[in-house]
């Protein structure tokens, strides 16, 4: 009896502590669930704090796009009710300064004057003289007075067209300012990949290329690049760093926390020498994300084309050099042009009535469309001159060459000219919208301006007079860095990268709950430590005519008026963007080197493997982005892969009727790509 009690007691004793191994494995993962439960409420709040950061920095831009098309529409009013003639005090302050450069630009030129006074043309009676032959010497003298005085009005006329010029530079660049500060403001740091675009996007406009050969030094008589480039490098305000994990050095610019949309002259584009349907589709970012998504759907009609031989080899990069003269960030989209046809139509539709009630009369209630006398003058009349890469005018009177005859002044003095004034109107210019400002119906075939849009994405009709697409819009987008407690137990070491929760309770009890909890760490890790969020928003105004209706914007004659009166956020998807694709970004960037750096060697090359090489020994620092690209070309170049997704869409077709194309749904998933092994990496998930 005595043995078996101490072999029973020795039995007991080694089962001691069990109960306390498995209590412990089970705080440890409560303590790790409830570490995810807090990485998760990090993310969620990092996600709300940066959509109000980019909310903040859209609707700032865009208060400084209204901000700027009501001054440059103000600056319309002024030629349009007739300010440059009739204020004998307007411009009379550089005039009178001597140390002024634009007092030169008016030597020649005659004080302004009374409304009264200005182009008065003297009666037909008063060119003769009492033994009744013409007064040659008196029409010579007043001729040379009008000229002096249209002279004038071009003067001022192109210095308001100059000013309207620089506020459609200054003015969004202050705007693209005042968003940094606004998403700093709501939380948001410098976002990296931002500040790597801009800062390329700043060298682009500062290096003698492209911007030197492509773009006009002066636009309006304003010497823009100078100006552009400063006030852009201050909002940037970079400096060299070094990224802490990488240990390379990096341009960084801190002054940057959201990307931006804009354009850049120079961009290229993908085409196809003969043209093809495939480099339609392959030029668009956006079916390279279908195909690494396996959207079948939105890949129905591609997946369809010819892929025999070598498809790739037709590919072609062109650039696209055309200017918009002015920012190219968060642009206006304004155009200039002295047509008539622009006021006549605003003051038919009434447009200009509201701008009345101040005693202004409108430019025609000045002056009629008859002139007096017609004559012409010799080419010499005006000069100019450039020294050390600055414009001068220079207007010269003295040489204005005519012949005089009695018998044609009797037949061309003008009886029906009752206001004995000349028709200055042909001589101005006017800040209109460019045909990015459309309603939403221009390209449809819907009578209802609502029914192209009336898809579940609003819900209410527009206001009258605000269905339309504008040009000038801020679409801006961030990536922050989220911080989670979670994250810093997978971080590499050295290369070797610390093992899971899974992992290390494997050969336990536990084992099934740590590998969901490890599950979850990592998609929370891998996918959501970088959060991406996009706002878009732009001004709003319409035009308030005469009997109280109300017209889009650039439904006047396309002029430009003072009419924006608030700023609103709208779906990421009801305008088109700046950006082919929506990139922003690094993205971006890559895209731009995919197109100008890889395709001309693929389009050469037998199989896109040769071409991965080639870049490989060419931009070896640029195969990062290349991949992303060149992997979907290698899923398209498979036929068990065009094969798997049109099976899908024979059995599933009608389904895709059921969505928009390319929004998502349908295939296989997407999970990871391969990508050329030479070179380059295996694999990126």
């Amino acid at each position: 009896m005595k043995r078996d009690r101490t072999a029973s007691s020795r039995h007991g004793r080694g089962e001691h502590g069990q109960v306390l191994i498995l209590a412990i494995v089970a705080l440890i993962l409560v303590i790790i669930a409830a570490l995810l439960l807090f990485d998760v409420q990090a993310v969620i709040r990092g996600k709300v704090k940066a959509q109000n950061g980019v909310d903040a920095a859209a609707l700032t831009a865009a208060e400084w796009q209204k901000h700027s098309l009501n001054l440059i529409g103000e600056l319309n009013l002024i030629r349009a009710t007739g300010t440059l003639i009739s204020d004998p005090f307007f411009a009379r302050g550089v005039l009178d300064n001597p140390n002024s450069n634009a007092a030169e630009f008016f030597s020649d030129l005659p004080q302004p004057l009374t409304q009264e006074e200005f182009t008065l043309f003297p009666e037909k009676a008063e060119f003769y003289y009492p033994d009744g032959s013409l007064n040659t010497e008196k029409l010579v003298e007043e001729i040379v007075r009008v000229e002096k005085e249209k002279r004038f009005l071009d003067a001022l006329d192109d210095l308001v067209s100059q000013l309207q010029t620089r506020i459609s530079f200054v003015g969004p660049l202050i705007g693209f300012g005042a968003a940094q500060q606004a998403a700093k403001n709501n939380g948001l740091t410098f976002d990296l990949e931002a500040s790597e675009d801009f800062i390329e996007y700043l060298n682009e406009v500062g290096n003698d290329g492209i911007y030197e050969h492509s773009t006009p030094a002066f636009i309006n008589d304003y010497a823009w690049r100078t100006p552009y480039l400063s006030m852009l490098e201050s909002i940037l305000d970079y400096s060299v760093a070094q990224n802490e994990f990488t240990g390379r050095t990096e341009n960084r610019a801190y002054g940057i926390a959201a990307w931006a949309d804009h354009t850049e002259v120079g961009m290229p584009r993908l085409t196809a020498n003969p043209p093809t349907d495939l480099s339609g589709y392959l030029g668009n970012p956006r079916y390279y994300e279908m195909i690494h998504a396996r959207d079948w759907c939105g890949l129905d009609n591609l997946l369809r084309l010819d892929f025999s031989g070598n498809w790739w080899s037709g590919f072609e990069c062109e650039f696209d050099y055309d200017f918009s003269e002015e920012s190219e960030i968060l642009p206006l989209h304004i155009d200039f042009t002295d047509s008539v046809d622009k006021y006549n139509t605003a003051r038919d539709e009434k447009a200009l009535s509201r701008y009345l009630e101040g005693g202004n009369r409108l430019f025609s209630d000045l002056f009629n469309d008859e002139n007096p006398y017609e004559y012409e003058v010799s080419d010499d009349v005006e000069t100019s001159e450039e020294h050390d890469g600055n414009k001068h005018k220079y207007y010269t009177f003295t040489k204005i060459n005519i012949t005089i005859d009695a018998e044609l002044f009797e037949q061309t003095y003008n009886d029906k000219d009752a206001d004995r004034r000349y028709d200055l109107l042909p001589r101005l210019s006017w800040a209109t919208y460019d045909t990015t400002w459309s309603s939403f119906n221009d390209n449809g075939t819907e009578d209802d301006d609502q029914d192209d849009f009336d898809m579940g994405w609003l819900r209410g009709s527009f206001k009258q007079g605000m269905d339309y697409h504008s040009g000038a819009r801020a679409y801006f987008l961030t990536h922050q860095s989220t911080a989670t407690v979670s994250g810093s137990m997978g971080r590499p070491r050295r290369g070797i990268r610390s093992p899971d929760i899974g992992q290390v309770f494997a050969n336990t009890d536990a084992r099934g709950n740590a590998m969901a909890i490890s599950y979850d760490l990592n998609m929370l890790n891998n996918t959501n430590r970088k959060i991406e969020t996009d706002a878009k928003a732009r001004p709003l105004g319409r035009i308030r005519t005469e009997d109280g209706s109300f017209l889009r914007p650039f439904e006047a004659g396309r002029m430009i008026l003072p009419i924006f009166t608030e700023t609103a956020l709208i779906p990421i998807s009801l305008e088109p963007s700046e950006t082919k694709g929506g990139l922003g970004g690094r993205n971006r960037r890559a895209w731009i080197r995919y197109l100008k750096e890889f395709v001309p060697l693929l389009s050469e090359s037998s199989s896109i493997q040769d071409a991965w090489d080639q870049a490989a020994q060419l931009y070896p620092n640029h195969l990062g982005d290349f991949a992303y690209y060149v992997a979907a070309l290698n899923l398209l170049d498979d036929p068990d892969f065009r094969q798997a997704g049109l099976d899908w869409l024979g059995a599933n077709r009608e389904n895709c009727n059921k969505r928009k194309v390319g929004g998502g749904g349908g295939g296989l998933g997407s999970g990871g790509y391969s990508v050329p092994s030479k070179g380059g990496p295996s694999s990126l998930h």
